[in-house]
């Protein structure tokens, strides 16, 4: 396994009415010559959690930043005039916050969280990390191996955007 120390956050760089998914990107970075989709995991609009490169082969999303690294995709960051800007929804947020959270815990250790203008001059993610995820980069940082509760602050609990499983039935309010 490789020794990741961080997660680089990246957005799309397409406008809100453009769902697109894993697949789409993939074809994007085949056809500049790449051998993979350089992200390990994309968030689509609806919050559904799509897998990239497995996060034991080193990614292809921040160029010299990646041996060390986790690149995620939200889908968005354009407004409708293409120019930069948060699109990040409620569910991406969710999916976000579970993943960085299921991360630190898999890889029990803490992980730093940044955004892709970090390490580059590009906008991406269209936001600054620092400022609009303060509160999930700080406990991403500080997360310490807890034998008793493994759940993170109430803070940082999911939000009524939740994506969560439906029933067989079909319906979520069984899960409520």
């Amino acid at each position: 396994m490789r020794n990741i120390s961080r997660i680089i956050l990246h957005c799309s760089a397409t406008q809100p009415s453009q769902d697109i998914d894993a697949a789409t990107i993939r074809k994007w970075h085949l056809q500049r010559g790449w051998k993979d989709i350089g992200y390990h995991y994309v968030i689509r609009l609806d919050g559904v959690l799509e897998a990239g490169r497995p996060i034991a082969s080193v990614g292809a999303h921040a160029k010299g930043h990646n041996k060390d690294s986790i690149g995620i995709c939200y889908v968005g960051g354009l407004d409708q005039k293409g120019r930069p800007y948060n699109t990040m929804n409620g569910r991406q947020l969710d999916t976000l916050k579970r993943l960085v959270y299921a991360l630190c815990i898999t890889l029990n250790k803490p992980l730093a969280l940044n955004g892709h203008n970090e390490y580059s001059s590009k906008a991406c993610p269209s936001f600054s990390v620092a400022d609009t995820l303060q509160e999930l980069k700080h406990w991403a940082l500080s997360y310490q191996q807890r034998l008793i509760d493994q759940r993170p602050p109430a803070s940082l609990e999911l939000s009524q955007h939740s994506s969560r499983a439906a029933c067989s039935c079909g319906h979520r309010k069984h899960f409520s």
